[in-house]
């Protein structure tokens, strides 16, 4: 019982580290949450084919998460300046989304008024 304790806790670290929720990683291994949940707590552990496949999906060697051998994965913290460099980002983004749909319907509005012209030199 104590190595599935330790076990789930290295997959715990994993997954955070590599900056996924319960959820979405049980998803990238074709899983339900509450599966993913069962193997953190200690409760259940993976079979041998899921073990590989964890390994793979969050970018740490095989053996680690077997056993703890070579070095765990970091949990980079983003710091205050990072964060704010995601956000201007975000905004400038946002700007642009903004030009972009104006531009759409304008355009949209060109395109309907030549194919009114067409239409009506048709007639």
């Amino acid at each position: 019982m104590h190595d599935k304790i330790l076990l789930g806790e290295r997959i715990a670290t994993a997954r955070k580290a590599k900056g996924l929720s319960s959820a979405q990683l049980a998803t990238r291994i074709g899983v339900k949450k509450s599966t993913i949940l069962n193997w953190e707590s200690g409760k259940s552990a993976p079979r041998a084919n899921r073990l590989t496949h964890l390994a793979g999906v969050l970018d740490v060697p095989l053996l680690w998460i077997i056993g703890g051998a070579d070095m765990p994965p970091t949990i980079d913290t983003p710091n205050l300046n990072e964060t704010q460099a995601i956000e201007s980002k975000l905004g400038l983004a946002e700007e642009m989304l903004h030009d972009l749909s104006a531009l759409l319907v304008d355009i949209r509005g060109q395109v309907r008024r030549v194919q009114r012209t067409f239409d009506n030199d048709e007639i």
